[in-house]
C-alpha cells in the first residue's frame, strides 16, 4: 500500500514524544494507533446491546457513511483542541480517571461537537468568526512552508 509507511512513522514520532514510565500518556499513544485501524468496527462495537457497559464500551461504532465529517481549522486551534495538552486530552485524562474504558476519539470529539451545540449561540459563532478573518489582515494564518 502506498501510505504504509507513514503510520509507522507516525507510531514512532508518538512514541519518541512520550516520556518513558508515564503510563497514561503511553496508555494513550496506544489508544491512537489503535483507532487508526481501517475496521468499521471494534471488538467492544460488536457486542450485543445486552452486554454493553458504558463504563468500558464505546457508545456507538465507527460507521463511516454515517458518522464521519470533515472538520476544518487552523492548525494552532487543531493543537489546542486535539494536541499532547489539548482539551481532548485531557478530557480523555478525566474520562480513564472517572473509570471510563476504552475512550475513543470518535466519542470525544462527538462529544465536543454536542457541547458546542449547547452551549454556543450563533453570535459566539459568528464573533469568532469575524475574529479570525480579522486577524487575517496582519499576515497569512497558516505557513505554506
Amino acid at each position: 500500500m502506498p501510505f504504509d509507511d507513514l503510520a509507522d512513522e507516525i507510531s514512532d514520532e508518538i512514541e519518541e514524544a512520550n516520556d518513558p514510565g508515564d503510563e497514561a500518556l503511553g496508555e494513550l499513544a496506544g489508544t491512537l494507533s489503535d483507532n487508526e485501524s481501517t475496521d468499521d468496527s471494534t471488538e467492544a462495537d460488536s457486542e450485543s446491546d445486552d452486554d454493553y457497559n458504558p463504563d468500558t464500551d464505546p457508545a456507538f461504532p465507527t460507521a463511516k457513511s454515517q458518522t464521519q465529517h470533515s472538520v476544518y481549522c487552523l492548525p494552532r486551534t487543531w493543537e489546542t483542541l486535539d494536541g499532547p495538552s489539548g482539551l481532548l486530552f485531557e478530557a480523555e485524562i478525566a474520562l480513564r480517571r472517572n473509570g471510563y474504558g476504552a475512550v475513543q476519539k470518535r466519542e470525544l470529539h462527538n462529544a465536543l461537537l454536542q457541547a458546542a451545540v449547547n452551549e454556543l449561540s450563533v453570535e459566539d459563532i459568528t464573533d469568532q468568526f469575524i475574529a479570525t478573518r480579522t486577524e487575517r489582515v496582519d499576515g497569512p494564518l497558516i505557513d505554506d512552508g
